[in-house]
């Protein structure tokens, strides 16, 4: 087993500070794969010696052999992406074959409990607020566009426009997008949502993004890269998935699918 596998197989039985550096393994595991122990225990404010712990916790001899489990992980995945432009043919077809891993990827690690209770949040909600700030809005854009056509209780936050998260109760639902480097404006929205009572999604990169805890549901999308083009497949598959299943529960599939709407020659 690879460090991810260890990492989940062991985590119930963890401590809670162990579960701290679980948490931040599965979320960053760049950090654990350049850093030192020393440096790792400083930025998650435990003791190195807790992180010697926790790699013995999860079947490693120590630090040194966990970091070398986990660049061996990342240089695997990194080599099939570098490998993409060095062919003269079929380099549109590969690039495709990357997103298809890093979705499979990705889906292996996401919680599909905390799915299921965000689609039975988002089809009892009385009203929803989709936001997402930069690169974040294309998501929330086109999430809250199709939700609406399903539920019609949908609106995209539009920061010219809105002046903040006005509806009070836990039956008004507020879903943000938040990815790396995180906009403040995200963070507020998610403040002003929680001290509104309101019900708070937050779809974003890492458990431990400065977001995450303001989210009533938490859906983190893992993959080894920041990169915008590589996250971005792996983000609308995800949406996609969570649009046809509720679309499903609600028995609208066709709103979502409408082949017999067209007529095409």
């Amino acid at each position: 087993m690879n460090y991810y596998d260890r990492t989940k197989e062991s985590y119930p039985t963890l401590t809670k500070g162990l579960k701290k550096i679980a948490e931040a393994l599965l979320a960053n595991p760049i950090m654990f794969a350049t850093y030192s122990a020393k440096k790792n225990a400083e930025t998650l404010d435990v003791s190195e010696t807790m992180v010697v712990r926790f790699c013995k916790a999860i079947g490693y001899h120590g630090y040194s052999e966990l970091q070398l489990d986990v660049q061996h992980s990342l240089l695997s995945l990194k080599l099939d992406s570098d490998e993409l432009f060095k062919k003269s043919e079929n380099s549109f077809e590969s690039i495709m074959n990357v997103d298809a891993q890093n979705i499979l990827q990705a889906s292996s690690n996401i919680d599909w409990s905390i799915v299921e209770q965000v689609v039975e949040t988002l089809i009892k909600a009385k009203e929803i607020k989709v936001a997402g700030y930069y690169h974040s809005f294309s998501y929330a854009h086109w999430f809250s566009f199709i939700l609406n056509s399903l539920l019609t209780n949908v609106s995209l936050y539009r920061p010219e426009t809105d002046t903040g998260i006005m509806k009070k109760g836990i039956e008004h639902c507020v879903v943000i997008f938040s990815f790396y480097r995180y906009a403040i404006d995200s963070i507020r929205i998610a403040e002003e949502a929680k001290e509104n009572g309101n019900t708070v999604i937050i779809i974003t990169d890492s458990v431990l993004s400065p977001i995450s805890h303001l989210g009533d549901y938490v859906l983190s999308i893992q993959i080894a890269q920041k990169s915008m083009l590589e996250k971005s497949p792996v983000t609308f598959s995800l949406l996609n998935a969570i649009l046809l299943h509720l679309a499903k529960k609600i028995e609208k599939v066709e709103l979502v699918n409408p082949i017999k709407k067209y007529y095409i020659k």
